[in-house]
């Protein structure tokens, strides 16, 4: 099959990969680079171009392979045409009409990978994929019939994709073929959309999202606060700014609540108090809150909402009934699930994005916040867990406490999808999506539409506006 039969023209770097005959291949490349078309157009192209052979499809999980993998394949449906005898929703298998099949399946479900030899397997996002499933489980399955491979990914700190990019990239392989695509290397990506991506990322985020770099998370999480964050004054006009409440409870550990004040005009946050104590009651809780906004000449109904730990519905011991419930009844609360490392990447920004800016301050009274933020680290990596990079913090119960505080008033408040310009970028595979089906508003046309991933994780398009965005 030639690539002409498909709505799809490659660019320069892509029409390098599809012309080159190495048996296996590695893309590392940034958002919106190419990976994926690139990868669709190979896969389909040895399954039309060879009778009989068998391909797979693998992403991280099995609901990223049905959602991402096999619900694109059927923008190629009509394109294929009779080249398509059937396709099997429950078993995402496609079959075509000289007897090839092309599954798709999750790497999360190793049982289902074993005992087949394979003709042609990519590897979505493979950086998320564990080593000894590619090891142990896919490259043994491709021995026998000599079989293709091509795995493509964003990068994940510095695991076993890493070695085997860095392995190849020095030609310790004559095997390997790898492929370093930047996001700007799509000429569709002006300069202008690039600089909003910097203002809306860290400089390591950035850096590994966009420019496709294996950033290695170890350290400090918030590697870039330093006292240009810290601020000695601060003056709260209810006219200029709007007034929010992060909290993460606790009773036998600390409860901390932070009280924050943005500005919407420049997109900037301060925090300008904050409470931090153990065996605090929520009716103390509660009186605390009031106190301290007093003393900044606010009142309840100055503060827009609180957003809090989504462990806050539990029931509260002193009360009888969750936090959440308590503080509904003088609040706006909003606690929905989100996860951690897209939390991180979006309080990162704020601290200090790729372009320079700064736009999160926090006041020097507010000691124990400037404490966590300094002291906030990741977790170490254990030797039997070499292979992959913790993306979550260290929970010490010192350091945490406050740093989860502001992690849930900013991914409550605002949207933390990664896009450049008015793009919204579909796909993320650095968690696990949930296996329910969510009702999400699409952010083009605003109409409500079904996703098994939850709310707050990708897609963010219905599939007439992610059609239209292709």
């Amino acid at each position: 099959m030639s690539l002409k039969t498909l709505t799809y023209k490659p660019f320069d770097h892509q029409i390098d990969l599809h012309t080159d005959e190495h048996r296996f291949k590695a893309i590392v490349g940034g958002r919106r680079a190419g990976k994926s078309k690139s990868a669709f157009a190979e896969i389909l192209k040895h399954t039309l171009s060879y009778p009989n052979v068998l391909c797979w499809w693998i992403a991280p999980t099995y609901s990223e392979a049905r959602e991402i993998g096999f619900e694109d394949f059927k923008r190629y449906r009509e394109e294929l045409g009779p080249a398509v005898v059937n396709v099997n929703e429950s078993l995402m298998r496609v079959e075509f009409s000289n007897g090839s099949k092309l599954y798709f399946k999750g790497a999360d479900r190793k049982d289902s990978l074993r005992g087949r030899g394979l003709d042609y397997l990519v590897i979505d996002e493979a950086a998320f994929v564990l080593k000894e499933t590619w090891q142990k489980v896919l490259r043994p399955a491709l021995s026998d019939k000599q079989g293709k491979a091509l795995l493509i990914s964003t990068p994940n700190g510095r695991n076993w994709f890493y070695e085997l990019y860095s392995r190849v990239r020095d030609n310790k392989d004559k095997s390997w073929k790898a492929y370093h695509w930047p996001s700007q290397i799509n000429p569709l990506i002006t300069e202008d959309e690039i600089f909003q991506a910097r203002a809306e990322l860290s400089s390591n985020d950035f850096r590994q999202e966009y420019l496709a770099e294996f950033v290695t998370r170890s350290g400090q999480v918030y590697e870039d606060f330093g006292q240009d964050n810290v601020i000695d004054s601060f003056d709260i006009d209810i006219n200029k700014y709007d007034i929010y409440l992060g909290a993460d409870f606790g009773y036998a550990n600390p409860a901390s609540l932070v009280f924050m004040a943005i500005d919407p005009l420049r997109n900037e946050v301060y925090q300008f108090d904050e409470i931090y104590q153990k065996k605090m009651s929520m009716e103390v809780m509660l009186h605390k809150i009031k106190e301290t906004l007093n003393t900044h000449g606010l009142t309840i109904s100055d503060v827009q909402a609180i957003y809090t730990d989504p462990a806050g519905n539990a029931e509260e011991i002193t009360s009888g009934i969750s936090p959440v419930d308590y503080l509904r009844k003088t609040f706006t609360v909003f606690n929905k699930g989100t996860h951690i490392a897209p939390g991180l990447q979006l309080v990162r920004s704020f601290v200090l994005n790729a372009n320079g800016q700064r736009r999160f301050f926090i006041h020097e009274r507010c000691t124990e916040t400037v404490r966590s933020f300094y002291g906030y680290t990741y977790r170490p990596v254990t030797q039997s867990n070499e292979d992959l990079v913790h993306e979550e913090p260290d929970k010490d119960g010192i350091h945490d406490h406050a740093c989860d505080a502001v992690r849930y008033f900013f991914v409550n408040r605002f949207d933390h999808a990664l896009w450049i310009a008015d793009s919204v970028d579909q796909y993320e595979y650095t968690l696990k999506p949930g296996k329910q089906t969510f009702i999400k508003r699409c952010y083009g046309c605003k109409k409500p539409f079904p996703s098994k991933s939850p709310k707050d994780r990708p897609p963010f398009l219905c599939n007439d506006c992610f059609r239209a965005k292709e």
